[in-house]
């Protein structure tokens, strides 16, 4: 008969051999041999110097009577070691059990790192903090290890009904009934549990884990359980406060990962579930199934909730391959926060079906260190053609963007978000893909008002998320309709159309501010363009991925302050923008063969006054009275030395121009200029919407500002103006326009690239502000520069 041991903990521990209940431990599994079962007494705490070592097949650690964490009467082994963070070690021992044990890593720091101060001071309280290169608490698996476990058996409705108080933690007590196994807290190194590679049939059941590390950015962060084992069972687990992966599972064919609960309460976390390694399995997930899972938050933050293939987590890499063959069902997702929901980039004949959003889930998060990713939803896959998501049977819900690096997102408001064609849609209800509540950003919530308005609401910026739809001031808005339309729905699809239309999306154009410009963008499509630039090379490295054969997308981009709206074509032109002003800090700029589309006023929305804005709702019908003609000034205006700054340039630039001079570069003289349509009338919004277009061209390196019929073809008797006057001679390779920081407007070409920059046109100016005016606006259609109390100082018309 295998041999039963009662161990008592030992007098004065310490780390001395004498002392050390770890290395007592250890002695008497090697003394018992295979089979044995040592039990701790309940309620009662032994301080481990040194790891617990299962040193033969088919070994128990429990506590005696098999307590429930719930009772208060699990024995309690906390790591005292200076250098070592594990407590169990069942590597590569098969059939080995750990039940109903409480391990306290004694890590102790809380949210985020302390101090240096604060380290010394906790150490004689006995938070003992991060050690670094600490494995994990509870080591198991391994090549020679199968049917182990680390678990406790789900209590019946019975024995839940009559158990006693729970004891003082920081877990509710649905939580408490909800796993009675092992209880798994404060981990000082990396993880809680390591299931080693190459386990099979390892089960961790029912257990009580939390809380990991500190959370990203500052670290030390910590998994909840690392799972690379065969044919494996993860399941009925509670982990809160995890800060790196709550489960991580790395290639684990054949494993189930089920009914655990996952929750971010006191500190963020950047994965819930992981499946994005690729080892040791060489990248194969086969029949892992993650299923009937729970994640939600309660006052902190998940950056991605189940990420699925490597870059996901990472930016692609050539050691990078794609996994295969996961399952990812019937999870719920919520309440709470979250940067994304279920992701896949990296895999292939990947399943994705049944998963829920629950209500009160809100989808946001800063995208500022990952600004190219799609924005916070609920469900994204890779762009098809980046060929890193492969073969996906998905179910309905999923938006097609980028998806790199996902948590690199951060909680709390994004200063803006920029959506490609599909990944907007917007009800009356506020409901999006990224939640209830309307789409949030920094200091401004959009909404679609129930007639159909579009509006943009003022928000408390650090709560935004808080906000509801309806309350708050109007900052901006689309102006309300001639008559009401039911069930609107805002859209950017594929193609770019960004509209609101009545009936779910079906019925009539309620608003679209871009439509004015199909024939023009017909006519553009028609042309041949005016240059050709060669196509990038493609990487020399075949495993590297080739952006150059990747299809680009409109976009749509979101602010909470001006130009709140912006829309642009797939090859990055403005189409439309609800403002046209730039200031110096902007440092705008603006590449040859470019062009931006300049939207009459009524078309680019409205902002109430001050006393409107004041009041929390409200709807805003019609553009805003016409201010009088500025005063017009000298373009001398703040005349002082020309300073040629020129961003990323050489200082010995070509000056051409004298400063605050419209004058002719070249010695022939001015050429003729063409004639300037009538601009003296305003446009209403009841007339004909003329197209007013800014663009750069790439052969004569000259500025135009024309309402042509193509916005890439100027034709002389639709231009407005156009600088430098002639044509740049020799030949342009590259030019840029761009309004530096000293409030200069330059234009700079390279006759060949490699060598000088040249200036053929400045505006001399120390302006603060550049505005394009369009047809309808007072002085329009114009560029003009302004000083900063809104004085012209240069302007086209001069």
């Amino acid at each position: 008969m295998a041999p039963t041991h009662i161990f008592h903990p030992l007098a004065n521990p310490g780390p001395a051999e004498r002392h050390d209940n770890g290395l007592a431990l250890t002695a008497l599994f090697r003394e018992s041999g295979p089979g044995t079962t040592i039990l701790l007494l309940p309620a009662t705490t032994y301080p481990l110097y040194s790891t617990v070592d299962f040193i033969h097949p088919r070994t128990t650690l429990a506590t005696l009577g098999y307590p429930e964490f719930q009772t208060g009467q699990q024995a309690v082994l906390e790591t005292r070691s200076e250098k070592e963070a594990g407590a169990i070690n069942m590597y590569n021992k098969a059939e080995t059990s750990l039940k109903r044990v409480h391990l306290r890593g004694c890590r102790g720091w809380g949210r985020g790192v302390p101090t240096d101060e604060e380290k010394e001071k906790w150490k004689k309280e006995g938070r003992l903090g991060w050690i670094e290169g600490g494995g994990a608490m509870v080591w198991m698996g391994g090549p020679d290890s199968h049917d182990s476990l680390v678990e406790g058996e789900r209590a019946n409705a019975e024995r839940r009904a009559n158990s006693p108080s729970s004891p003082t933690d920081c877990f509710g007590s649905e939580l408490l009934h909800s796993a009675q196994g092992c209880r798994l807290e404060d981990p000082r190194g990396w993880t809680a549990v390591h299931l080693c590679d190459w386990a099979l049939r390892a089960k961790l059941l029912n257990n009580i884990v939390g809380p990991c590390g500190q959370e990203a950015p500052a670290g030390p962060w910590a998994d909840g359980l690392s799972v690379a084992g065969k044919d494996s069972v993860v399941s009925g687990n509670t982990i809160i406060d995890a800060t790196d992966g709550a489960i991580v599972v790395f290639c684990a064919p054949g494993s189930t990962v089920s009914d655990n609960t996952i929750i971010a309460r006191t500190r963020d976390l950047l994965g819930a579930i992981n499946m994005v390694d690729d080892f040791p399995y060489n990248r194969d997930f086969s029949n892992t199934r993650v299923v009937g899972n729970t994640i939600r938050t309660e006052g902190a933050y998940i950056r991605l909730a189940i990420g699925c293939g490597p870059t996901c987590w990472s930016p692609w890499q050539t050691f990078h391959q794609i996994n295969y063959g996961g399952y990812v069902q019937n999870n719920y997702l919520g309440p709470g926060r979250m940067g994304y929901g279920v992701a896949l980039s990296g895999t292939k004949d990947w399943t994705v079906l049944g998963n829920v959003v629950l209500p009160d889930t809100k989808f946001i998060g800063d995208v500022a260190k990952a600004s190219g990713n799609a924005p916070p939803c609920p469900f994204l896959v890779q762009w098809e053609d980046r060929e890193r998501t492969i073969n996906s049977d998905l179910q309905d819900g999923f938006l097609h963007g980028e998806a790199v690096y996902l948590i690199g997102i951060e909680d709390g408001a994004s200063k803006f978000y920029k959506f490609e064609g599909g990944q907007v849609r917007l009800d009356a209800e506020g409901v999006s893909a990224m939640g209830e509540g309307g789409i949030v950003v920094k200091g401004g919530r959009l909404e679609l008002q129930p007639g159909g308005e579009l509006v943009i609401r003022k928000t408390t910026e650090g709560h935004e998320h808080e906000g509801k739809v309806g309350h708050g001031a109007v900052l901006w808005s689309s102006g309300a309709p001639s008559s009401p339309h039911h069930d609107p729905v805002l859209s950017f699809d594929l193609d770019g159309v960004f509209s609101v239309r009545g009936e779910g999306g079906h019925g009539d154009v309620v608003w679209n501010p871009t439509s004015y410009l199909q024939t023009h963008l017909d006519r553009l499509a028609s042309l041949p363009p005016l240059k050709t630039k060669p196509a990038p090379a493609a990487p020399a490295d075949p495993n590297v991925p080739d952006p150059n054969k990747w299809a680009s997308h409109p976009s749509f981009v979101l602010r909470g302050h001006q130009p709140f709206l912006q829309v642009r074509t797939k090859d990055d032109y403005v189409l439309f923008s609800t403002s046209y002003e730039y200031e110096t800090t902007e440092n705008w700029s603006m590449q040859d063969g470019k062009w931006i589309a300049v939207a009459p006023p009524h078309l680019r929305g409205v902002q109430p006054s001050s006393d409107a804005a004041s009041a929390s709702e409200g709807t805003c019908t019609g553009p805003p009275t016409i201010p009088p003609r500025p005063e017009q000034t000298s373009p001398a205006h703040g005349h002082h030395p020309f300073r040629a700054f020129v961003k990323d340039l050489a200082s010995n630039l070509v000056q051409g121009t004298h400063p605050g001079s419209n004058s002719d570069l070249h010695p022939g003289g001015r050429p003729a200029i063409p004639p300037r349509p009538d601009a003296t009338t305003l446009t209403r919004p009841d007339g004909p919407v003329k197209p007013l277009f800014l663009f750069l061209n790439p052969v004569t390196a000259q500025l135009t500002l024309h309402s042509s019929f193509s916005p890439a073809h100027p034709e002389p008797d639709h231009i407005h103006w156009v600088a430098p006057q002639n044509p740049v001679e020799g030949g342009v390779d590259m030019c840029w326009v761009g309004f530096q920081y000293d409030g200069n407007l330059v234009i700079c070409e390279y006759a060949k690239r490699g060598e000088d920059v040249s200036v053929p046109w400045a505006s001399g100016t120390n302006a603060d502000k550049m505005v394009l005016r369009g047809h309808g606006d007072p002085n329009g259609p114009a560029l003009e520069l302004l000083d900063k109390q809104g004085k012209m100082v240069w302007t086209s018309r001069s």
